[in-house]
């Protein structure tokens, strides 16, 4: 009989020099609240197609930490779904704690104002922000853990699921240096006009709950052939890269958008130095 051969999948793309760190789970970590490893999600709307994953990087699953980044997909009735990711700051203890909650506080906190179909002024994305602010401390305080051991960066977006003429409303807003892209045509454009190394720097200090009030605010037109980005800073610093920035348009901005498991194998690449958790959910317009 013959023998049968079964295909392995390919080991995630490496760029530039072989990372040191090893790419595989390794220890499963003890840490208090910790989530799973890796976290898929997705789906196929009419007109919209939703793919989201969340990977512990190589330091963390190295050294035994939990991962710290989380994100959340969740439909909105019939009209809107919401997208949040979050990157716990990797100096707390409890920040994957705070990274997860962040984003369950995004959905239960989000104010009908928010789906009205009209842009989101400053005022009540920092009115939203301060409740999950809220909800993130009032959490930490039950469950025992110091408010300040749980910050993180959060970015939450609802997107209009109705066209109008072909395109759809988002309203993105962020706290941190978590952020937002479009792909159009394989050019990478930030959907936060002053985003560049400076402020992306700056922000990276700002998080949950004691930030609340510097929510960040745009409203975004996601049109017909175009796809989101929403992000932590474990894909956007190895995207200053040109040669991530290319393989990852070349991979999602043209033909048809990945399988959940492309996907996945797709944001695992490796680049030496960039060893973080990495979360992103894309959303494409067919």
């Amino acid at each position: 009989m013959d023998k049968v051969i079964t295909p392995r999948f390919p080991e995630p793309m490496i760029f530039g020099k072989t990372p040191r760190l090893q790419s595989a789970p390794g220890p499963l970590t003890t840490a208090n609240r910790a989530g799973p490893d890796t976290e898929i999600d997705g789906a196929d709307l009419e007109g919209l197609i939703i793919r989201g994953a969340s990977v512990r990087g190589d330091f963390h699953r190295y050294d035994g930490m939990p991962r710290q980044d989380a994100m959340l997909i969740k439909r909105l009735g019939e009209s809107h779904v919401l997208l949040a990711v979050a990157d716990g700051l990797g100096s707390r203890d409890m920040s994957h704690f705070g990274a997860a909650a962040a984003c369950r506080a995004a959905f239960d906190e989000l104010p009908g104002s928010l789906l009205n179909g009209h842009e989101t002024g400053s005022a009540s994305a920092a009115a939203y922000f301060a409740a999950i602010a809220e909800s993130l401390a009032d959490e930490a305080t039950e469950e025992g853990f110091a408010v300040e051991q749980v910050a993180t960066t959060l970015t939450a977006a609802v997107m209009d699921l109705r066209p109008r003429r072909g395109a759809r409303l988002c309203q993105i807003m962020r706290v941190g240096d978590s952020t937002a892209m479009q792909l159009q045509g394989g050019v990478w454009t930030s959907c936060f006009k002053e985003d560049n190394d400076q402020t992306l720097a700056s922000s990276a200090t700002y998080a949950l709950p004691g930030d609340a009030a510097r929510v960040e605010v745009n409203t975004w037109i996601l049109n017909p052939g175009d796809m989101l980005l929403f992000c932590t800073d474990g894909l956007s610093k190895p995207m200053a890269g040109q040669a991530v920035r290319e393989q990852l348009a070349a991979w999602w901005g043209g033909g048809e958008p990945p399988s959940l498991t492309e996907f996945l194998w797709q944001l695992s690449f490796r680049a030496r130095t960039h060893d973080d958790d990495r979360t992103a959910i894309c959303v494409w317009s067919v």
